[in-house]
């Protein structure tokens, strides 16, 4: 059990990843003490990793390109002419921004965050907490999003790769449930940010900092944590809105 090997001492990395899952108080409690963050970001960015190979050799580079294309109501309108052309320079780009996007992506998103999360919740919350037990948090907060990437392979594999769309390959955001053609495009956008697993991660966030921080309840922890992705969310919605 988790709680048993919490009293032995330090968690093996096997109990707290599947305690992230199944009990993530004790593990958070175990990586206020003692952060790290080493095993998620390894096990994640090998997912993504293997998410893009699998993209590129099923479904291909040049119908993801066209996809992004069609979804943008600008560009679906440009001379076909014009509009090969710029599928022609998106294949230039696309593998090799999916492959370094997939390996230092989540990384990087994981140093923004943490430091963002600092900033909040020393500021606003007066948490005291350290930036080590804000990345580690969120590192492991981020592991629900490797089951996500693992389903995603799996709609991959046992779909017709020319109707694999990957914006929707799982039906977990509120965008799949709109018509994207008779829905306002912001709304659009908006809806498809608010997905299942996007919540789980706010809500293990939430609560790792809370027990992180020994100062915040979880309510205004959770509060902390979706201010700056409802700003980021509308933001973009707003800027897709404005160049779709």
């Amino acid at each position: 059990m988790v709680e048993e090997a919490e009293r032995g001492g330090s968690m093996s990395e096997a109990g707290r990843i599947a305690g992230i899952f199944w009990e993530p108080r004790p593990v958070f409690e175990d990586l206020a003490e003692r952060p790290r963050w080493w095993v998620p970001l390894i096990l994640l960015t090998a997912l993504s990793l293997v998410l893009v190979v699998t993209l590129s050799r099923v479904v291909g580079w040049e119908s993801v390109v066209r996809q992004q294309m069609e979804s943008n109501s600008r560009l679906a309108q440009m001379p076909a002419e014009q509009r090969e052309r710029g599928i022609e320079m998106g294949l230039k780009f696309a593998s090799i921004s999916g492959y370094v996007g997939a390996a230092v992506g989540l990384t990087a998103s994981a140093l923004l965050i943490a430091a963002i999360m600092l900033g909040l919740f020393n500021l606003l919350g007066g948490a005291k907490l350290k930036y080590r037990q804000a990345f580690s948090v969120t590192c492991y907060s981020f592991l629900p999003t490797g089951l996500s990437t693992i389903l995603i392979m799996v709609v991959m594999l046992l779909k017709d790769p020319a109707e694999f769309s990957l914006q929707n390959a799982l039906p977990v955001h509120l965008g799949a449930f709109l018509n994207q053609q008779a829905t306002a495009k912001w709304l659009y956008t908006l809806a498809s940010s608010i997905n299942l697993f996007t919540i789980w991660v706010m809500l293990l966030m939430a609560l790792g900092l809370s027990v992180a921080s020994k100062r915040l309840t979880f309510g205004k922890s959770l509060a902390l944590v979706v201010l700056p992705w409802a700003v980021f969310v509308l933001l973009s919605s707003a800027v897709t809105a404005m160049f779709s």
